[in-house]
């Protein structure tokens, strides 16, 4: 993603690096768990991303569609590195779920 890398395992979708970051998945599943410094938090279903490190996702009322960010802190504004990870976490997410969908259909 511009001058940025990303390796994927081997036979999967699943990213082990994004430029000097690594990224953690959980034992079984595989689901993402950390990119780099930002853990990831994800609803009681686990299946929508909640938060990226201090960055707090909200989604619409069918729950498909982010609409609105809090970032705690007054002031602050997104770094370049934190935009980066949630830009991935979001496409990452709409991707598998686009996939459940056409495997379900």
């Amino acid at each position: 993603m511009g001058s940025v890398g990303i390796t994927y395992r081997r036979w999967s979708a699943l990213p082990l690096s994004i430029g000097r970051w690594s990224c953690e998945h959980s034992r079984f599943g595989g689901t993402l768990q950390r990119i780099g410094p930002y853990a990831l938090r994800y609803d009681h279903l686990g299946n929508r991303v909640r938060a990226v490190g201090p960055l707090e996702i909200f989604y619409d009322r069918g729950g498909s569609r982010p609409i609105r960010l809090h970032l705690d802190g007054e002031g602050e504004s997104l770094s370049d590195d934190l935009l980066l990870a949630l830009f991935l976490v979001l496409f990452w997410q709409k991707q598998s779920w686009e996939a459940s969908a056409r495997a379900r259909s």
